[in-house]
């Protein structure tokens, strides 16, 4: 791989590997606390104040700082295959740092992110890019305008790759290279390399090993942000310590670091596919380790090749399950290939764009569980003489089409984002019609 990436230049670091390139200078990443976040939750010590923040700034104190075990817990989602008729559950290993070394995170983080967008403005990627950036639009923007294009552009072949355990194989020497090449740095300083160091070669607590241990069960249901532990306690009580099992690859998924560096790991990545796109007259769009190519139907086979070879140049892999090729034809009565073309939580068919099916069962199942869980409540707290009557505010607040942030709001929203959202407006009144008749079959018991 080349010494830099394209469009950055490299440059030997001073005498004691202190200076930073004037690119980093310039973006002003080295002022003011504005990145700076309270967290709330528990881990292994107390949240930090604005105070901590402005110690994070100073390089010396990052180098000197002892780092804590991460903690490891499994974000299970539920989704429905229709094509089995079943819903699996997906188990997603999430592991999130404690208070002093995320705001740490958060800090480089900011670093990388913005010498990442100037970058990206200058090479022309600023539109290709669009997962862990401040762009201020949401998913459904990004797949109307993907939707609108194919549109324009049928008959077309839409492309869509998922990278098999993305975070899970990113390689060390190639992240490393890159971060030295965006700083403009022939060797990372001491406080950068202990950021890298740390990140890569992780250590973890395992949440479930916690919970079994009753000394620290009772602090892990305690209200507030206690910490759980100390880590000399964690010692003491012989909880293990597990590392990141990968010695040249993998950085943990959940830090406020973790997505900075994935970007910046697909850099060469991003400008080759782009530049390919470019030379077919094709669409490219990345989202995290979604890849999405719009192109000519008689180059499909061609640039799908293209994207195999690109991301093996990277040491990653494509989820050969959850690679789709969809010609997308709107004068046609299907679709060809897949049912239908699938991005960012929206399926494309030939009449329109909707909400994808599984986000509506999804909806729907959770919608079902909270009325039931609520009435199931109120029935003991009515008998029990504790409430004269259910209480449906929250419900409503969740659920119900009114000006609030939930799944309706969010319907209406891509709705409008997809410009003629007939179907998606439908969609959203399906389940509001269906919210209400729950709410008057709950309310019933309301009357004696």
């Amino acid at each position: 791989m080349a010494a830099c990436v394209r469009g950055i230049s490299s440059r030997k670091a001073g005498a004691q590997g202190r200076s930073y390139s004037p690119e980093l200078c310039e973006l002003g990443v080295r002022v003011g606390t504005e990145w700076f976040k309270p967290r709330r939750y528990k881990h292994f010590d107390m949240p930090v104040c604005e105070a901590f923040a402005e110690k994070v700034m100073q390089p010396n104190f990052v180098e000197r700082h002892s780092f804590s075990p991460l903690l490891h817990y499994f974000k299970k989602t539920r989704r429905y295959k229709r094509d089995e008729k079943k819903t699996k559950t997906k188990n997603r290993p999430i592991m999130y740092a404690s208070h002093r070394d995320a705001c740490i995170f958060s800090f480089y983080s900011t670093k990388i992110n913005k010498l990442l967008d100037n970058f990206y403005k200058n090479n022309r990627l600023n539109d290709n890019i669009i997962a862990y950036r401040a762009l201020k639009r949401a998913n459904y923007d990004f797949s109307a305008a993907a939707f609108q294009y194919a549109v324009d552009h049928a008959p077309c072949v839409i492309l869509a790759f998922d990278v098999s355990g993305f975070f899970d194989n990113l390689n060390h020497l190639l992240l490393k290279n890159r971060l030295k090449a965006l700083l403009g740095l022939a060797s990372l300083p001491e406080d950068w390399h202990q950021i890298f160091k740390v990140i890569t070669k992780f250590h973890y607590v395992k949440l479930t090993e916690l919970e079994v241990r009753a000394r620290f069960v009772m602090a892990l249901n305690a209200s507030g942000a206690g910490p759980i532990a100390t880590v000399a306690e964690l010692k003491a009580a012989e909880v293990p310590f597990h590392q990141n099992e990968k010695v040249v690859a993998g950085i943990p998924q959940g830090t406020p670091i973790s997505a900075a560096l994935s970007n910046l790991y697909m850099i060469e990545f991003d400008m080759n596919a782009r530049d390919y796109c470019d030379s077919i007259g094709a669409l490219y769009r990345r989202y995290s380790d979604d890849i999405l190519i719009i192109c000519p139907p008689d180059t499909a086979m061609k640039a799908k090749a293209k994207i195999e070879e690109l991301i093996s140049a990277e040491k990653l892999e494509l989820s050969a399950e959850k690679t789709e090729h969809t010609l997308f034809d709107p004068g046609s009565t299907a679709l060809h290939g897949a049912q239908c073309a699938q991005y960012l939580g929206f399926s494309y068919y030939p009449g329109g764009a909707g909400i994808r099916p599984g986000s509506l069962s999804r909806q729907w199942r959770k919608m079902r569980r909270s009325i039931r869980k609520t009435g199931k409540l109120a029935k003991v707290a009515i008998a029990s003489g504790l409430a004269k009557k259910i209480y449906t505010k929250k419900l409503r607040r969740r659920f119900s089409p009114l000006q609030f942030r939930n799944f309706s709001s969010y319907a209406r929203r891509s709705a409008a984002a997809f410009g003629a959202g007939e179907k998606i407006t439908e969609q959203a009144r399906r389940i509001e019609r269906r919210f209400e008749r729950e709410m008057r079959e709950l309310e019933k018991m309301n009357v004696k």
